[in-house]
Order: structure tokens, then sequence, then C-alpha cells
């Protein structure tokens, strides 16, 4: 999608095309940070970028919560929840997580929550007849450091942790692109990510 169709200032999208950023998908793959090394822009200017290509690739297609739930009837069973990856939790949880509402994983310290999140960071990128939804995933970090090194290591991983997968098919399927990491390690940067989300 081309970047003149965005509703910016055109200081802005000078700013993004000299960055060398050709599409509005583009830019998404981007976080804040990053975006405002590629383009010199400030940080306002790159949240009103986000906010616009978001905003664009969006629509602005609003849906009632009946609209929601007839579309949620339209699917079968077993593709209205997440796999966790694993046989023995996916069964504790009634087939895997719910794909809707909000899921809260809370926990001491070292109890598994990253691991847990960074798994379905990667289960969700599977076929749906394996568990997946055939989509991508937004990781909002929090901490100091993303666990880029962790999550390497489980998709080098992921033959030998999804062996009810055909090595082909995982094989195939490029976990590292479809995962989109946002660092937001303040409450204005939190605030910022949810209105993106919305």
């Amino acid at each position: 999608m081309d970047l003149d169709q965005l509703d910016l200032n055109p200081r802005i999208t000078a700013a993004v095309k000299k960055g060398k950023l050709k599409s509005v998908k583009e830019v998404l793959r981007y976080s804040a940070p990053d975006l405002q090394r590629l383009t010199s822009l400030p940080t306002h200017d790159v949240q009103l970028l986000l906010s616009a290509a978001s905003l664009h690739l969006r629509g602005s297609r609003v849906l009632t919560a009946l609209q929601l739930f007839q579309q949620r009837e339209s699917f079968p069973e077993q593709h209205q929840r997440l796999s966790l990856g694993c046989p023995v939790l996916d069964q504790f949880l009634g087939g895997g997580l719910p794909l809707e509402g909000i899921i809260d994983l809370a926990g001491r310290s070292s109890a598994g929550k990253t691991q847990l999140a960074l798994q379905l960071c990667l289960t969700v990128q599977f076929p749906r007849q394996y568990g997946g939804l055939e989509a991508g995933a937004v990781y909002i970090c929090t901490e100091d450091v993303f666990p880029s090194k962790r999550l390497w290591q489980l998709i080098e991983q992921q033959q030998q942790l999804r062996t009810d997968v055909p090595a082909e098919v995982v094989q195939k399927i490029k976990f590292s692109n479809h995962i989109f990491i946002e660092h937001a390690a303040d409450v204005v940067s939190i605030c910022f990510c949810s209105q993106m989300a919305q």
C-alpha cells in the first residue's frame, strides 16, 4: 500500500521515503525506536506515523458485539481455540486458549510466562489443522530486553517440540518473519501500543 495514501504531514512522508521504507506494511514491521533511527523523525511524529499506518491497514469498519458473536458461530468448534503446542496443556484447557477475550498470564518470576508467550507466537503460525491460526503475532515487550536468544532457540527446536506436525510443514513456516516486536518499557508506551491495537 502506498505511503502517500496516509493522512500525514508531507514532511513525515518524505522522511519515511528517505529512510527507504516503501509501503505501509513495511513501516509496521519496525518498532518506534527503529523508525526513529531510520527516518530521523522525533518521537511524536513516529507515533503519528504508526497510528496512521495501523489505522490505514485496519480500516474504519467497526463491529458490534452481536456481529463478533455471529462470526464466532460461523467457525467450526476446532477453530475456536489456539493450541499451546503441548497436548497436556491443551487437554487441561479444553483444547487450547479461547480466541475471544483477553488472556492474562500471571505468576511468580520464573514460572514460565515468557516461555509460554514465546511459544504462542510460534504456535499461532501453524496451519489450523495443527492448532494454529496461520497468522502472525505481536509481542509487546515490557522488560528491559526482548528474549530474542530464547525465541531463536524455540524456533530451532520446533521440529522436536511439535512432533505432531509433519517436518515439511514446520520447515515451510518462516517463524521469525511473522512476529512483530514492540518495546514498551513505560506506561506512556504501553498506552500508545494499546491505542494502536484498538
